[in-house]
């Protein structure tokens, strides 16, 4: 993602984590991969949830992770079909939140561009002007927020 989009990506996800998920710290004590970045929450029952932000490396779009451990460390990351739940509640994982929820294709992408649709055919697509995608981050983050409180947090319960 281009440097002023991730920015003002990553400083929108810390504001919603804040309000949408404020038992979610973010944690850079974690050895994650480029433009990863994680919140975690330690539940009273001793089990530790995360979130994380995942910048694409090379587009304008960003998505989700989450996942569970029983320790402050990041749990292992795993590959999981669609409606592969007893995988999800069985043992600490990590996995693409959009499985919780898409159809069709493994990953979902918000993407930061005007032209989403040509973005995904085009394979010389022209970046959009920085300028002209940055009002396109709130909303996106914002929905992911809302992904997140509704597929995501009632996964978490059923582990506890």
């Amino acid at each position: 993602m281009r440097s002023p989009l991730g920015k003002e990506c990553r400083k929108l996800f810390l504001k919603m984590m804040a309000v949408e998920f404020p038992d979610y710290k973010q944690d850079k004590t974690q050895v994650n991969p480029s433009g990863w970045y994680a919140w975690k929450h330690e539940h009273q029952s001793g089990l530790f949830f995360w979130i994380f932000l995942v910048i694409h490396n090379s587009s304008d779009q960003f998505t989700t992770e989450a996942g569970w451990s029983f320790d402050a460390n990041t749990p292992p990351w795993e590959m999981i079909g669609r409606n592969e739940m007893e995988k999800i509640l069985s043992k600490p994982l990590a996995f693409r939140t959009c499985r919780l929820w898409c159809e069709g294709n493994w990953g979902f992408w918000w993407k930061l561009v005007l032209r989403p649709e040509e973005h995904e055919r085009a394979i010389f697509y022209k970046d959009d002007p920085v300028e002209q995608c940055l009002p396109l981050v709130a909303p996106a983050v914002w929905d992911a927020g809302e992904k997140l409180k509704e597929h995501v947090i009632p996964v978490f319960e059923k582990v506890i």
